[in-house]
């Protein structure tokens, strides 16, 4: 049985927070704002039924034309009054829209985050809410009135003769068919539009920030293509979009206002025959002009609706994401480090990367965790700094699982370094306080020094002032390397995660970083996922990872007799290194 889908409008507004309850007063501000706009043309008649009766005068005439001006002061000023309290209830939906999807970003697992391309979230926070704001500020709001102000004019029509009441219909049934021609296949092409539009977004933000990378490996002709190729696409599916609309809009927006098409041949007829008097001939072929602009607004509803329908689509999609749940009281720790017992993990329920693993990490010691690329061995430091929940068996940390421990006491205890850890466009001094806000100039520094990135630093035009550039791309890789570990340093928490940390330093900054890493786990516990194994020869415990397995365990000296695997990867390695030091 297909699912009721929920209502697009009832969607927005549990959103309005502050504003809820605000629209009805916008709305009946919209509606009186359309009728007294109705005046005008009530007026017209009513003068001209005057002039036909000969009962004319100057002073008449003056005062219909004084309740015109009214009607149209008074339509002006309602409909500004009305906009601008819709207009703040849209900005407040809106703004709860953008600040709930931020909150499930700090609520789904990191992994969700690390994974999916940033141009999807611009799309998200950016695009796909902006494109509601017409709907809340105007749509929403003005369909009582595009409703009420067409009705009033049937009603005065029926009252002075209902022929004439029937014969303002007629375009109504006549664009029936240009209708249902238009929205044939509208929601699936309007669809296709909406995602070729975020596709070419993404596809744009990864373009621009990869620019260095793809013209430093010649690539620009492929990453250009693909950038094009989503660009065609978005122009692709917005012509086929538009191709379904054209013809049946056009028709509909000449079929619909052209009220005379029933009134004047039926009109005229009738008052040849001396059924109907001139000026309520008149009269009746004045007053549905006025009918025509909020009939034309009330014909793009079944539109606006699917435009709303489409763009709350991935944002409700988004805030369905499953959460990490953590309780909110904090645990106490029994002093122990980290233990997994029959971990095993999938991406997304899809194939899995760790099978039934376990092992113990001892306080105050290293644990170093290798394998080839794609083995699984990164995955299991994300396990442990919370960035993805276990698939199954459990991650426990100080003795407690680390579903039962609140995310931000998790993160008080650990400091997790990445192999491309992010930089802000802020001052070189403000990312490494970023550690410890609370730190002083002096203690900033003093981590500096103590991660070997004060003399490079120092070198800098404003010194620590100097700001970072996007994603710290002003610094070299080894450079943002010692500046994360600074930051690390700052935060004094109690075990150190390395995922990798020097997989893009040049060898210089190898031998610098890990100089630095031996100040910063001084009396701490470390867990290094080592992409380079001269880092990891001194470590109490080395994890061997192959295919989501861990297959070995031991010190270097035991893996070197024991572990045919590590073994090999030692010689590569010892390999490479020799070459490196020849072509140097």
């Amino acid at each position: 049985m297909k699912q009721k889908e929920d209502n697009p409008i009832k969607t927005l507004f549990e959103f309005s927070g502050d504003a809820k309850g605000k629209m009805p007063l916008s709305v009946i501000l919209t509606v009186l704002s359309e009728l007294f706009g109705m005046l005008p043309y009530l007026t017209a008649a009513m003068l001209a039924n005057e002039v036909f009766a000969g009962t004319a005068t100057i002073h008449s005439t003056l005062i219909w034309a004084g309740i015109a001006a009214a009607g149209i002061i008074l339509k002006t000023l309602l409909g500004i009054v009305a906009s601008s309290r819709s207009h703040k209830i849209a900005f407040t939906i809106l703004c709860n829209i953008r600040c709930a999807i931020a909150e499930k970003m700090r609520k789904v697992p990191m992994g969700v985050m690390l994974e999916t391309p940033s141009g999807v979230y611009k799309n998200l926070i950016v695009d796909n809410v902006a494109k509601l704001e017409d709907a809340i500020a105007h749509f929403i709001p003005e369909i009582p009135s595009n409703i009420a102000a067409p009705a009033a004019c049937i009603v005065l029509l029926f009252a002075l003769d209902w022929r004439m009441g029937l014969a303002s219909l007629i375009t109504i049934p006549l664009c029936i068919p240009f209708i249902f021609g238009m929205l044939r296949g509208y929601g699936e092409k309007m669809e296709t539009y909406l995602r070729s539009g975020n596709e070419m977004n993404a596809a744009l933000v990864e373009y621009v920030g990869g620019i260095q990378v793809i013209k430093a490996f010649s690539r620009t002709g492929a990453s250009f293509g693909k950038f094009s190729n989503s660009v065609n696409f978005f122009h692709d599916s917005t012509l086929d979009w538009w191709r379904q609309c054209w013809f049946w809009m056009a028709a509909v927006k000449a079929i619909l206002p052209s009220t005379m098409l029933g009134s004047l041949p039926i009109g005229a007829y009738l008052y040849m025959n001396q059924q109907i008097s001139l000026p309520i001939l008149v009269a009746c072929i004045i007053i549905p002009i006025g009918a025509i602009a909020p009939l034309m607004k009330l014909a793009s509803a079944g539109e606006m609706l699917t435009t709303i329908t489409a763009n709350l689509k991935p944002v409700k999609d988004f805030l369905a994401t499953p959460e990490q749940k953590r309780p909110d009281a904090k645990v106490e720790f029994d002093g122990s480090a980290y233990s997994f017992e029959n971990v095993s993990f999938s991406y997304n329920d899809t194939k899995e990367v760790l099978h039934g693993i376990s092992f113990q990490t001892k306080p105050g010691t290293m644990t170093a965790i290798v394998g080839a690329s794609g083995s699984g061995k990164s995955t299991i430091a994300k396990l442990m700094a919370g960035f993805w929940d276990a698939t199954s068996g459990i991650v426990r940390y100080g003795g407690k699982d680390i579903k039962d421990i609140p995310f931000d006491q998790l993160m008080q205890e650990i400091s997790y370094v990445a192999q491309d850890n992010f930089l802000f466009n802020k001052s070189i001094r403000e990312n490494i306080r970023m550690g410890n806000p609370q730190a002083s100039d002096q203690e900033v520094e003093a981590a500096a020094k103590a991660a070997n990135c004060h003399d490079f630093i120092m070198k800098l035009p404003q010194g620590y002032d100097t700001f970072a550039g996007d994603a710290g791309d002003r610094l070299s890789g080894g450079e943002r390397q010692r500046i994360t570990i600074a930051r690390a340093m700052l935060k004094q928490s109690n075990l150190i995660i390395l995922d990798e940390a020097t997989a893009y330093a040049d060898p210089e900054s190898e031998a610098q970083i890990q100089e630095a890493v031996g100040r910063l786990v001084h009396g701490k516990t470390l867990v290094v996922v080592a992409h380079r194994l001269s880092t990891i020869q001194n470590a109490e415990q080395i994890l061997v990872v192959d295919k989501g397995n861990i297959i070995a365990r031991g010190t270097q000296k035991e893996l070197l007799e024991q572990c045919p695997l590590y073994h090999r990867m030692w010689q590569q390695y010892v390999g490479a290194s020799n070459l490196e030091k020849k072509e140097g």
